[in-house]
């Protein structure tokens, strides 16, 4: 099974993760991308989180290095 690097969020990035799914006003990609990032974070390896949302492993990896960020490194509202 192929490990992730360390996904870490702030409860306020979470919040505004969860929030942002939970209204579903994304396209899919986007809403995959940031389901990926919220179970990244509670310990999902790449191999689980390609399988659970039907994507490639690169797709996986690529969601924590092309991570939006705003200033100071968090995520963008």
């Amino acid at each position: 099974m192929s490990q992730q690097p360390a996904v870490s969020l702030t409860e306020e990035e979470r919040r505004i993760l969860e929030t942002f799914v939970h209204r579903g006003k994304a396209n899919a990609r986007t809403l995959t991308r940031a389901r990926i990032l919220l179970k990244s974070a509670d310990g999902w390896s790449t191999s689980a989180l390609a399988a659970a949302f039907d994507v490639c492993e690169a797709t996986v990896t690529n969601v924590w290095t092309v991570r939006p960020r705003g200033a100071g490194g968090r995520l963008a509202r």
